[in-house]
């Protein structure tokens, strides 16, 4: 076996060759292993008739007269006869063409792979919240860098509708709920999952007649349903969309239209 031999074996078998660059300490002197002959060295195959008439030339005459005798009719019974030449009988084509067809993979027809809508980022924010009573649960869009009497605002709303003397109770949503400057960042959609979500939770632990979403960041990200219109059905609740408190004090003619709305929803409390 020549060196070349023996690469080819170690590679069928899995066994990855190694030769060093140079003799590594303790190795014994390296010697030149055997190469293959080149090429045009190779002799061809002879035939074999060549190959039995070179056996027989050293038999004696009977005897080699008795093999060529022998080596004719295994030539002879080697060549096909016109039966064994001839195609396939119609059923094993048929037989043949069934298995082709039952094993043939059909190809999977291709899927067009959805693409995700890009992320829509939002910048931190902060809704402020109020309860009056069983009557309403009113959630105001802020901005947190002006200094404006939202909640006087809010208090005279409240005394407007006669509603002064219920129970008040305050809350504060923030978003992002967790400043994390090692996770990914929230986009819209996450703020409004986690913002309707609590109103719904909200909602839940105390039933309120009515809900104001006041601002845009309240109405946005807040809304259990989609505000089509300023005022719209949830559960037997209407939701109510009007200006922030914000918006209210930088823009004082906004008042007015506010106090329209809500003598149309509210005609008892804005009699008098």
């Amino acid at each position: 076996m020549n060196e070349l031999q023996r690469t080819e074996y170690l590679t069928a078998l899995g066994v990855t060759s190694y030769m060093p660059r140079f003799r590594l300490p303790q190795a014994p002197e390296p010697r030149q292993a055997p190469l293959p002959p080149p090429v045009e060295d190779i002799p061809e195959v002879a035939p074999a008739a060549a190959v039995m008439a070179a056996i027989g030339a050293d038999i004696a005459p009977e005897k080699a007269s008795l093999i060529n005798t022998g080596r004719e009719q295994v030539v002879s019974a080697a060549e096909p006869t016109p039966a064994t030449s001839a195609k396939p009988s119609p059923d094993v084509s048929r037989v043949i063409g069934s298995i082709t067809t039952e094993t043939r993979i059909a190809a999977a027809p291709s899927k067009a792979t959805p693409v995700a809508p890009p992320q829509q980022s939002i910048k931190p924010f902060v809704l402020s919240c109020w309860w009056l009573g069983e009557e309403v649960l009113a959630v105001d869009s802020r901005e947190p860098g002006l200094a404006l009497p939202v909640e006087s605002l809010f208090g005279n709303i409240a005394r407007a509708l006669g509603w002064h003397q219920l129970e008040t109770r305050r809350d504060k949503l923030k978003w992002p709920l967790a400043e994390n400057p090692f996770a990914t960042a929230a986009d819209a959609a996450d703020a409004r999952d986690t913002c309707s979500s609590w109103l719904e939770a909200a909602c839940a632990r105390k039933p309120v007649k009515s809900i104001w979403l006041m601002g845009q960041q309240a109405q946005d990200y807040c809304a259990p349903v989609a505000l089509d219109e300023a005022v719209v059905d949830w559960q037997g609740v209407p939701v109510i969309a009007m200006p922030s408190l914000t918006e209210l004090l930088t823009e004082p003619a906004r008042k007015r239209a506010l106090w329209q709305q809500l003598r149309m929803l509210y005609p008892e409390q804005t009699r008098r």
